[in-house]
């Protein structure tokens, strides 16, 4: 079972191979299918040059200059992702680049800034390529010199430390070389577990909602769901397991190698419109869980909260924190409320 935090060699050396780069030897190709993207521009360049080396990069500062490169020259999400990172750290999410099929380039690895931000990286000629991606279409290709080069005209070694210093990478792929969804949720010999429960990729990313004028962050990846740091790693259970088994049947060494589990699965219809994934402790009893379900509101795409029988809506989840404030007292009329039965 993968473990999110545990990286291979393999792939600390994909993060920071900028640091064994030669010099370009090339100019970049620009894709046929790359995606058009409003490029922003700087009309006043600052006086002073920064300092930034292409050079012996850590895995943290490469996650931090392709951030602060890929905010700066590209509109959308790439610059959600930037202001996400000052605000809240960077945390790159390592997936199985099959996952996603418009990533045609790279070498296996999809390097998830946020759900609709990501990059691969490749070697070409013996120059490490980046390639970046947004909403489903690539942007372009770059080089680590090319990005740091970019940055030190902008004077950016204080974004670029201050980035790396609050940068997370996350090991979220499955152990298997197979790429089927059945082995990407592959069993454990524990009794009842049908396999890790993965997450529709829509779901994925971070939410921000408030709880009592508090506010809460929920980050969802392809198989775990970590609400204000209180992690579950998501299975599916298997049919009839519970009918014959209670929490209180199994050993203390199952209730230990269980205790971050949670039981998850997709509605099999919707309710009040919406197609609710359903998370509930491992081998909960009594309860119904925890609701999270894909909806639209103001023309933003959230994560709607539910508990209950109802389930009835206990907050509304938005993409960023910025939003989450300005509707955190909102109450919309196409949600179901406990109080409105």
């Amino acid at each position: 079972m993968k473990k999110i935090g545990k990286i291979s060699v393999i792939v600390l050396a994909g993060l920071a191979l900028a640091g064994c780069s030669q010099k370009p030897k090339q100019k970049n190709a620009s894709s046929k299918g790359s995606a058009t993207i409003k490029v922003t521009k700087n009309k006043k360049q600052p006086t002073k040059m920064g300092h930034l080396s292409d050079q012996d990069l850590s895995p943290q500062k490469t996650v931090a200059v392709i951030v602060a490169y890929a905010g700066d020259r590209y509109s959308g999400s790439w610059t959600k992702a930037l202001l996400d990172g000052k605000q809240n750290g960077i945390e790159v999410d390592l997936k199985n680049q099959s996952n996603y099929s418009y990533m045609n380039e790279g070498s296996g690895v999809a390097y998830m800034v946020s759900a609709d931000a990501g990059y691969t990286l490749k070697q070409v000629n013996g120059e490490n390529i980046y390639y970046l991606f947004s909403n489903g279409k690539k942007l372009g290709s770059v080089t680590m010199k090319q990005m740091v080069d970019y940055l030190n005209k902008r004077d950016s070694d204080s974004l670029v430390n201050s980035l790396a210093q609050n940068a997370k990478v996350n090991d979220e792929r499955s152990d298997s070389g197979d790429d089927s969804s059945d082995s990407a949720g592959k069993k454990s010999n524990l009794p009842g577990d049908d396999g890790l429960f993965n997450v529709p990729t829509e779901f994925q990313g971070t939410w921000y909602t408030y709880n009592d004028d508090k506010m809460s962050i929920i980050k969802i990846s392809q198989n775990k769901i970590n609400v204000d740091n209180y992690v579950q790693e998501l299975h599916k259970v298997k049919a009839g397991f519970l009918d014959k088994y209670t929490y209180g049947d199994m050993s203390a060494s199952y209730h230990k190698a269980t205790k971050n589990w949670g039981m998850a699965g997709m509605g099999s219809q919707r309710v009040h419109g919406i197609n609710y994934m359903n998370v509930r402790g491992w081998m909960q009893e009594a309860g119904d869980g925890d609701f999270y379900g894909l909806h639209t509101e103001n023309g933003q795409s959230v994560l709607v909260l539910a508990q209950g029988a109802g389930p009835w809506v206990s907050s509304v989840a938005w993409k960023t924190p910025q939003l989450a404030q300005q509707y955190k007292h909102k109450k919309f009329k196409d949600l179901y409320y406990q109080d409105d039965q």
